[in-house]
């Protein structure tokens, strides 16, 4: 096997925080916060420095009626990334992400590297 290279720093690749939900709660992209079936809201924002995203690992299951998903599809919906703006090191945000109420699990995404 090959080892790996780093990205060379103006790549302008960023590492995200990859964060599973705990069951009973989704993103709701189109209002930006995090809701539970028995209706909590988060809205992480204070959390998180301007100009940071959240967007669903699969966006077409983000905004599908949780009626017609399979439960693999239910599973992978509760998979969301947050990206911070260039400069922001996300190590310094993921013990903030984990203590939101509905996050399960929290984690910086792997360095990328090119073969």
């Amino acid at each position: 096997m090959i080892p790996a290279v780093p990205l060379p720093a103006n790549s302008h690749i960023r590492r995200p925080v990859d964060l599973k939900l705990k069951p009973g709660w989704r993103f709701d992209p189109d209002r930006r916060v995090f809701v539970s079936e028995a209706g909590e809201r988060v809205t992480p924002r204070a959390d998180l420095p301007k100009r940071s995203r959240i967007v669903p690992t699969v966006p077409s299951l983000a905004s599908a009626d949780e009626a017609t998903l399979s439960p693999a599809e239910r599973d992978l919906r509760r998979y969301i990334q947050v990206i911070l703006p260039p400069g922001e090191p996300p190590d310094r945000y993921v013990d903030a992400i984990r203590a939101w109420p509905c996050v399960e699990q929290a984690n910086v995404a792997p360095e990328v590297s090119l073969p």
